[in-house]
């Protein structure tokens, strides 16, 4: 990988945390456009925050950069993306450092109604709430097993799971 994946990785890494900090208006704003064919995935919840359920399977926008960095941390991430409706939005973002604690960091935020729950371990960034992931690898996609406890003190546990993976968007045109 050349370069240019760096400022790819923190234009993600802002937009996971930008979006996280104003409730998902990065992925409310994707669920009024129509993604690439490409881009677009079945994605699959089946997942409990506090006292809701989502069990459903739509399309939403699955990401893997297996190289990237957070932090000047190099790292592979994952993101889903998943607004089946406005004002309905899961967006999970993992963060696994190649080196040193590779236990996976993650960005975690459900918007319902108005309300934002979220979940944030990502180092160097203030802590919300407490979870974990594993993530196992499927086909051309993947799942993410999740446990945590939001800031607000809801409980989380469940999946989600992403039929296939595309690649991030280039930077810059390239």
């Amino acid at each position: 990988m050349s370069s240019r994946v760096s400022p790819l990785i923190v234009l993600f890494a802002l937009t996971a945390a930008a979006s996280t900090a104003r409730g998902q208006s990065a992925v409310r704003a994707a669920s009024h456009t129509t993604l690439p064919a490409e881009d677009s995935s079945r994605v699959t919840l089946a997942l409990a925050v506090g006292g809701q359920r989502f069990d459903e399977v739509k399309r939403g926008r699955c990401v893997h950069a297996p190289r990237a960095s957070i932090f000047n941390t190099l790292s592979s991430m994952w993101m889903v993306n998943y607004a089946p409706a406005p004002g309905r939005s899961i967006a999970l973002t993992v963060w696994r450092p190649m080196t040193g604690d590779t236990t996976p960091q993650i960005n975690f935020n459900v918007s319902t109604g108005g309300k934002s729950q979220r979940i944030e371990t990502v180092k160097a960034t203030e802590i919300v709430g407490k979870g974990s992931v594993q993530i196992t690898k499927r086909g051309a996609g993947g799942r993410f097993d999740i446990v945590g406890t939001t800031g607000d003190g809801a409980t989380v546990r469940g999946y989600i799971e992403c039929e296939k993976f595309a690649a991030p968007a280039p930077v810059g045109g390239n």
